[in-house]
């Protein structure tokens, strides 16, 4: 239904991006901006922490105004989180810079987004030094690299992702990147994204398969059940391809390129979780429900006990058990099943007969695992994608700031 690209925001027509070094960070990429050729339809999705930093405050005032945006203006190395009204002030402002530097009309036309150490202003002049250095590259020239590099913070990747789709007989492009590596869990945080599509959608559908990617994806991931301030999803549509999305068999096979995008973003995610050595899928089956089964498998993949043991390559199913067991959801443990990578560790709540130490701990030496879990309670399933966590996560967020 659709083909995977390289490129990543690049290959969607009326759109450029680029990301500069302006002295937030000592020599990194620390700020990028995303132009649509025109005001774009946009959908939004934003931290659901009580404490909100003050570009998300602005950028969903800003989206609220009239459902349109024109510019992206992302920063990292300062979140302008917990500053109060000069945050705010300060997050309208490069707004209001943005706007005049890239000829737009309106300032709510700017989505503005932070990243980076919480209690710091913005260094406005540098912001306001590096905004007119974009302004003068785009939109002639574009690197979605450059951009996906300047929104990272402890990541030691960009993320990139880009697909083409065949809809009424042309082409549309669909394309994402991300940031993220700690304080993963779901609810977004601590995470951007930023998609981009030069279809056209009428908003309310925008808003639908926006929200149905997110619950698919990046709310399936948690690297260490922390939350944050500054989380944000934005997806553009700028209608460059001359295709307008009416019918539901169209929205719904841009609907599963969506899907595509988001869950390989969050999956990116998960493997470069701060210190991560593994990448682990729990998959919980054989629930009463689709909600118990995804509290089982959150409860595991949170489980300091079992990530650690994850790391160390300990065969402890016993964590595992145990997790499952506080998990809220009731249970009868005699009916519990678990497989590591396929190997058994407990058939009907005890040692899975047959399955040795050594079995165990061969199947654990993969950078990929599967931790496979049947409640035997019904039918219902969740899949949880989360990480290891390893001696480095300890040294990454023990000197941060």
């Amino acid at each position: 239904m659709f083909s995977v690209l390289e490129g990543g925001l690049d290959v969607v027509s009326g759109f450029s991006s680029f990301g500069v070094h302006c002295g937030i960070k000592r020599e990194k990429n620390d700020l990028a901006a995303i132009l649509s050729e025109v005001p774009a339809v946009a959908a939004g999705m934003f931290t659901r922490n009580e404490v909100k930093a003050a570009p998300v405050l602005v950028t969903k005032r800003h989206l609220e105004k009239n459902g349109l945006l024109q510019l992206v203006v992302v920063n990292s190395g300062v979140a302008n989180a917990c500053t109060g009204k000069r945050g705010e002030e300060d997050a309208e402002w490069v707004a209001e810079r943005a706007a005049c530097y890239f000829g737009l009309q309106d300032r709510s036309l700017v989505a503005v987004a932070s990243t980076g150490v919480i209690g710091e202003f913005l260094p406005l002049e540098k912001i306001d030094r590096g905004l007119r250095q974009l302004a003068s590259l785009l939109p002639r020239q574009k690197s979605s690299r450059e951009t996906a590099k300047a929104i990272m913070t402890t990541d030691t990747f960009p993320k990139e992702r880009a697909v083409a789709l065949s809809l009424e007989g042309r082409t549309v492009h669909l394309a994402g990147i991300a940031k993220g590596a700690g304080m993963i869990r779901p609810n977004l945080a601590t995470m951007l994204s930023f998609l981009i599509t030069d279809a056209l959608i009428r908003r309310e559908d925008l808003e639908r398969v926006l929200r149905e990617a997110v619950d698919r994806s990046f709310h399936c991931v948690t690297v260490d059940g922390d939350t944050s301030t500054n989380d944000m999803v934005l997806l553009l549509a700028n209608g460059s391809s001359g295709v307008t999305l009416k019918e539901e068999r169209s929205i719904e096979i841009f609907r599963e390129a969506l899907f595509f995008v988001c869950e390989e973003l969050a999956k990116d995610l998960v493997r470069d979780g701060e210190g991560a050595t593994k990448f682990v899928t729990v998959r919980v089956e054989g629930a009463r429900s689709t909600e118990e089964a995804k509290r089982c498998a959150f409860t595991v993949a949170e489980s300091p006990l079992v990530k650690t043991a994850l790391f160390g390559e300990d065969p402890n199913w016993g964590r595992i058990m145990a997790a499952l067991g506080r998990s809220g959801v009731p249970l009868d443990p005699e009916r519990v099943s678990v497989s590591l990578n396929g190997v058994p560790c407990v058939q009907n709540g005890v040692r899975a007969q047959g399955t040795s130490r050594e079995m165990l701990k061969e199947a654990m030496r993969g950078k990929e695992i599967t931790i496979q879990i049947d409640l035997g309670l019904g039918h219902s399933s969740f899949e949880v994608w989360t990480c290891d966590l390893s001696l480095e996560y300890v040294r990454i967020n023990s000197h941060y700031s």
